[in-house]
C-alpha cells in the first residue's frame, strides 16, 4: 500500500520543478505591480506638475509609460524591470519639480518651528526634572 522509492523520486522532482514555476510566477506578479504602482504615480504626478516640465521631457515620459504598459502585457521580468527603469530615469525632471515645489511651501513654516524650537529651550535650560521620595521618619 506504500508508494515505491521510485514513486517518491518522481513525486519529489515533480514538486520541485512545481516550485521553481511558482517562485518565476511570484516574481512576475510582483515585477508586474511595482511596474503598475510606478505607472500610477507618473500619471498622477504628471497631471499635477506636467506643466512644471518642458514638452520635449513630458513627451519622453508618456513614451516611457507607454514602454511599461506594453512590457507589463508580456511574461518577460527583465523587460518589465527594464522599461520600469527607463521610466524612473525619465520621470526625474518631474521629480525635481516636485520636489522643488514642495521645498519652497515648507520653507517658511519650517523656518519658524525652527525658531520656535530653538528660543524654547534656551529658556528650558535651568529646568532640572528629577523624581523626589517623601521620606516620614516616625
Amino acid at each position: 500500500s506504500g508508494l515505491s522509492e521510485e514513486e517518491i523520486d518522481k513525486l519529489v522532482k515533480e514538486a520541485e520543478a512545481h516550485a521553481e514555476e511558482d517562485i518565476k510566477k511570484k516574481d512576475l506578479i510582483e515585477a508586474r505591480n511595482q511596474a503598475d504602482t510606478l505607472v500610477y504615480s507618473v500619471e498622477k504626478s504628471l497631471k499635477d506638475m506636467g506643466d512644471q516640465v518642458d514638452a520635449e521631457e513630458k513627451s519622453r515620459i508618456e513614451d516611457a509609460m507607454e514602454k511599461v504598459k506594453k512590457a507589463m502585457e508580456s511574461d518577460d521580468i527583465d523587460a518589465i524591470k527594464a522599461a520600469q527603469e527607463e521610466l524612473t530615469q525619465a520621470s526625474h525632471k518631474l521629480a525635481e519639480a516636485m520636489y522643488a515645489k514642495a521645498s519652497a511651501k515648507e520653507e517658511p513654516a519650517g523656518a519658524e518651528t525652527e525658531a520656535g524650537q530653538a528660543g524654547s529651550a534656551k529658556d528650558d535650560d535651568d529646568v532640572v526634572d528629577a523624581d523626589f521620595e517623601e521620606v516620614n521618619k516616625e
